[in-house]
């Protein structure tokens, strides 16, 4: 694969004489992705991480009765879980917890017996814990639920890797920044049906095979690196059908990076049903075969 210069449209005179950023030695940058992958096998592998979520349930607004018998609206799996837990009091987008009497259910290490639940969106979500289960309340557009964990889920288990592409230096592509001026409002699709819109501060513009490919970028402009969902020709096949994940370092001071597909890797509906992950946006979607990064995962939901 023939990797060339990038240009923009608007300023490709001048960029065309703006040497690219040096390409990494090759054994160095193999070695730094092969330990990244393990980082992110480790990772994956936590017992809180996505091999652990077991449940995600959308509440209705007020009472919201949790426990293991099938009569609760919200029932928890788990032999241990008691027949009724407690319940979920939804008050707008406020959450209270109030614990059934008898039943032991810490947060921060704490017996509670009622507890207004912070969600994920508030930066400091709240975790209640029961046993190995673990709990906490997430925001998605107008819908508000409970995301479960299970620390002794089998799935983590039998978690044994994600088979990837072959490191290749080829797929480091050399890029330009197109700067939004001012940054731009994309929206991004997710797996739940809804469209979310998200700042955009640019695009990365790059060539492959002599043909030039652009994706939108989502994050802070002044940050050090850049947030993108994108799919590509391999999606369905031997990659994940949903697309997969990257991050870009921030251009320098001439608007120069790179992607490495290398690091493209699988979002966590890959792993667990019970995700909102977003979907690539449609200007995201390459035409192209990007054989690099993770491939599906075997024991993959979808």
């Amino acid at each position: 694969m023939h990797v060339g210069v990038v240009v923009t449209l608007t300023v490709a005179a001048a960029l065309s004489c703006t040497p690219e950023l040096p390409t990494p030695d090759p054994a160095r940058h193999r070695a730094d992705v092969q330990a990244w992958q393990e980082r992110r096998v480790e990772g994956i592998k936590q017992p809180d991480g996505w091999l652990s979520v077991v449940g995600l349930y959308w509440l209705e607004q007020g009472t919201n009765d949790f426990g293991s018998d099938s009569s609760n609206p919200i029932v928890f799996p788990g032999a241990d879980v008691p027949s009724r837990v407690g319940t979920f009091v939804l008050n707008g987008d406020a959450v209270r917890m109030d614990v059934a009497p008898g039943v032991v259910v810490t947060s921060d290490g704490e017996p509670v017996t009622s507890l207004v639940l912070s969600s994920d969106a508030s930066g400091r979500t709240t975790v209640a814990r029961l046993a190995s289960l673990l709990w906490y309340v997430i925001e998605r557009q107008d819908l508000v639920g409970i995301r479960l964990k299970d620390t002794a889920n089998a799935a983590i288990r039998q978690f044994d890797g994600i088979d990837t592409f072959p490191v290749d230096v080829d797929w480091i592509i050399s890029a330009r920044f197109d700067r939004y001026d001012p940054p731009k409002t994309i929206e991004v699709p997710n797996v739940l049906g809804f469209t979310s819109l998200q700042p955009s501060p640019g695009a990365v513009v790059f060539r492959v095979n002599g043909e030039s490919y652009r994706l939108d970028v989502t994050g802070d402009p002044d940050a050090g690196s850049f947030f993108m969902t994108f799919g590509d020709a391999t999606n369905g096949l031997e990659s994940y059908g949903g697309g997969r994940f990257l991050t870009v370092a921030a251009p320098d001071e001439r608007g120069r990076t790179y992607i490495d597909f290398n690091l493209a890797y699988n979002p966590p509906c890959v792993f667990t049903a019970f995700a909102t992950c977003p979907l690539p946006p449609p200007q995201n979607r390459l035409p192209i075969r990007v054989e690099a990064g993770e491939k599906n995962y075997a024991g993959a939901v979808y």
